[in-house]
């Protein structure tokens, strides 16, 4: 599987905008089949729409990532239909910007299963289908605030830190099947989330400017950053590179993040 993956089918959690849909629209172009999983049901469609002249093909599944059972269904449903799976890109997650002071149980456990028992639910529904083709390829979306943390999100670091150990343990679990585990570690990337965000601060404007500050290529990445390098880690260039994480953040870590 070289830079082109024609005839590849690729499964792309949280696929309905963000990172997630820059990552099937990535794959999509390069000519794969990509499912799409996503819990709203709206916006999932408008992607499908975004993504329907642009190459491949994308296929839409309804599915609460933090749920076994609607991960159990959609798997089985792409395992009929295609009959194999080639890379898994758990995306899907949540923000919980909440000090331990506000932060409730509820708030821990809601960040954790959606960002953490997800992936591992994921890659335990496929990697039966992996260990018979004796291939398949993992790309785990994690953060910069996973290597560095924050203050002000103890629950969303912490489930992004468990993603990049689960990477790197999966990837030793796997090796002698010929799976490849990887996590991409984003930065600052310019998304509905980051602008939601964003919005919710006391002065957005001032917000978003110190946001801007602390980018040394003086701009947030965009999701078609990050698809790329998710599109490297599942090619035939990547062969050999599997147990890492690839930071993409333009320096941000390299200097200072809060």
């Amino acid at each position: 599987m070289g830079s082109r993956f024609d005839g590849a089918v690729i499964i792309v959690t949280g696929a309905a905008d963000g990172i997630g849909h820059g990552i099937a629209a990535g794959f999509c172009r390069a000519g794969a089949t990509v499912y799409g999983l996503d819990i709203n049901v709206p916006m999932l469609q408008a992607a499908g729409r975004r993504l329907e002249h642009i190459g491949g093909c994308f296929k839409q599944c309804v599915a609460d990532v933090a749920n076994p059972e609607d991960i159990n269904v959609c798997v089985e449903q792409i395992k009929r239909e295609a009959a194999r799976i080639d890379v898994l890109v758990n995306n899907a997650g949540v923000n919980m910007n909440k000090r331990i002071a506000d932060l409730g149980l509820e708030d821990w456990d809601r960040a954790l299963d959606t960002n953490l028992k997800s992936v591992y639910m994921m890659c335990k529904a496929v990697w039966p289908v992996f260990v018979q083709q004796r291939a398949g390829v993992i790309i785990n979306i994690a953060s910069v605030m996973g290597q560095v943390g924050g203050i002000g999100a103890p629950a969303y670091c912490s489930s992004k830190a468990g993603i990049i150990m689960l990477s790197r343990c999966l990837a030793k679990d796997g090796a002698r099947f010929g799976i490849r585990v990887n996590s991409i570690c984003p930065g600052y990337i310019d998304t509905p989330i980051m602008d939601r965000l964003i919005a919710e601060q006391p002065d957005p404007a001032v917000a978003r400017r110190q946001i801007m500050d602390r980018q040394p290529l003086g701009r947030m990445g965009t999701p078609e950053d990050v698809a790329q390098g998710a599109l490297f880690l599942a090619s035939a260039h990547a062969s050999f590179v599997s147990g890492t994480e690839l930071t993409i953040d333009g320096a941000v870590t390299a200097t200072q993040i809060d």
